[in-house]
């Protein structure tokens, strides 16, 4: 090698190759609240009512006989609590002067970045919170999420104590001892809910149970799907026919960061479900709010207030006691 030959080792002040973009592939997707209703809401403590009709029977009159009157019901009334969920940032006055490659303020891209977390929070509470917190001066309040809501249309292992939600006294399930995830008991959930008047169109669980789904055989024959000279073997379905019509299974990723033994209610739990008998009630919807400066940063805020509203829970389902991985 020829000496005193220039290489770029020892080159002083050659300029920085930086991509001006930033990538991120951290999941963003909230399917639950995603797919269900929003309604605007004006207290901590919405509530609504639910009604029912009697069981049908024998009914047959004599021909002028009097009449006689039953006794009638009133609908029930329920509630949920508002759950303020929040967060903050705090930049520097020269952070944010400074250039910086793939972004102009830092605040302005930490604040859009702080909205999706908090999205992923809401869906975290509305799916696995066991019952409403009703808060205090010191105590935060808390929604009811659906491992609360659905008390009708269980399907349990070795259950707990309670095992399924008390709605009238706010009692949390009780997981019970764990078992596998099979297509014999979820037929019994649909059978359940159907009975009940639901319509189970969303068959919603954490992308391990979603796999454990797709094994499931049913009546059908799977094959190789042999199209323009490429061959594709069909692993995997993403509707489940059955005898009351079709449910669509969908993985939640936010289910699937749940542990089990903690977060029952995501890790543990597959949820049969009817978008339009659910609704996210919104008490203050996302908001930035500067806080009071103090020395040479900008302070923020960013929060929502929200609760899920559960018209009647008769039209959901959820399967119970899963263990973590489903078999």
């Amino acid at each position: 090698m020829p000496t005193n030959m220039l290489q770029t080792y020892t080159v002083v002040g050659m300029k920085e190759e930086v991509d001006d973009k930033i990538y991120r592939v951290s999941p963003e997707e909230t399917p639950f609240i995603s797919m269900i209703g929003r309604k605007s809401v004006d207290s901590v403590t919405p509530e609504w009512q639910r009604d029912a009709l009697r069981v049908p029977g024998a009914n047959a009159a004599v021909e002028g006989a009097d009449a006689s009157y039953s006794a009638q019901t009133q609908p029930e009334r329920l509630s949920n609590k508002t759950q303020i969920i929040r967060d903050t940032l705090s930049v520097t006055g020269t952070t944010d002067r400074v250039a910086k490659y793939g972004r102009d303020k830092e605040s302005a891209r930490l604040k859009a970045k702080k909205m999706v977390e908090l999205k992923k929070d809401i869906e975290w509470a509305a799916i696995g919170n066991g019952a409403y917190v009703a808060g205090a001066a010191a105590v935060a309040r808390q929604m009811r999420g659906l491992y609360g809501w659905v008390a009708t249309n269980n399907e349990l292992a070795v259950a707990g104590t309670p095992a399924a939600p008390v709605i009238a006294t706010n009692t949390a399930p009780v997981a019970g001892t764990l078992r596998a995830l099979t297509e014999a008991v979820f037929k019994s959930l649909i059978l359940k809910v159907y009975d009940s008047g639901g319509k189970a169109d969303v068959f919603m669980v954490k992308p391990t149970h979603k796999q454990v789904v797709s094994s499931f055989t049913g009546n059908v024959t799977r094959f190789n799907d042999v199209s323009n000279k490429q061959v594709r073997l069909q692993t995997s379905f993403s509707v489940y026919g059955h005898d009351f019509g079709e449910t669509k299974i969908v993985p939640n990723r936010v289910m699937g960061q749940g542990t089990s033994g903690t977060d029952n209610g995501l890790a543990n739990t597959g949820y049969l479900i009817d978008p339009e008998q659910c609704k996210l009630g919104v008490l203050r919807p996302f908001q930035s709010s500067p806080l009071a400066k103090v020395g040479d940063a900008d302070n923020f805020l960013i929060l929502t207030e929200v609760t899920l509203q559960v018209n009647e829970e008769k039209a959901l389902g959820a399967y119970r006691d899963i263990t973590a991985t489903g078999a």
